[in-house]
């Protein structure tokens, strides 16, 4: 049973904002909602409001509610609680996907990373990202530039670091 959203893909945005989900995020969002039933809808959340990321954080039912158990765990009133209900209450829609497996971008998300007639979804795990395409290559460059802050060689294989404090060698 997949749980992870993994890979990329390249998809076409209509006008009214409407995008086909990879085939495989949606199996995933239907294994990852405790909620869905066959025949239903599974439960995704798309964040849009943190104004540092370059891309829209989509969420499956059962990490939402994990989200939403965190900011419940966080003392009312504290300025990390209003900045995180702000970034997944007040800046984050409850989606389905239809039949057809779309579903149609909220106007404030589309607006947020400009997104124009092509949306790059990216897999991370127990979320996946949509990016305006040119974003996506931001983000390969901004990889790279992590890869070379970790002062490796060009033969460097990132899984020897995990287990490590970040900045401690080996």
């Amino acid at each position: 049973m997949e749980r992870r959203f993994q890979g990329e893909s390249l998809n076409k945005v209509d006008g009214k904002g409407r995008v086909s989900i990879p085939v495989k995020f949606r199996r995933v969002l239907q294994n990852s909602d405790s909620e869905y039933t066959p025949g239903g809808a599974p439960r995704l959340y798309i964040a849009y409001g943190d104004p540092k990321k370059n891309y829209l954080e989509c969420l499956s039912g059962d990490a939402f509610d994990e989200i939403d158990a965190m900011i419940k765990s966080v003392q009312r009133g504290t300025p990390l609680r209003a900045v995180l209900e702000h970034f997944y209450y007040a800046k984050c829609e409850a989606t389905t996907v239809d039949d057809t497996g779309r579903l149609v971008l909220p106007p404030a998300a589309r607006d947020k990373i400009d997104l124009g007639a092509e949306a790059l979804f990216q897999g991370k795990g127990d979320q996946f990202h949509i990016l305006n395409p040119e974003a996506g290559k931001e983000a390969e460059d901004n990889i790279e530039a992590l890869l070379a802050s970790l002062g490796q060689g060009d033969f460097f294989d990132p899984l020897s670091l995990v287990g490590q404090s970040a900045g401690d060698p080996e």
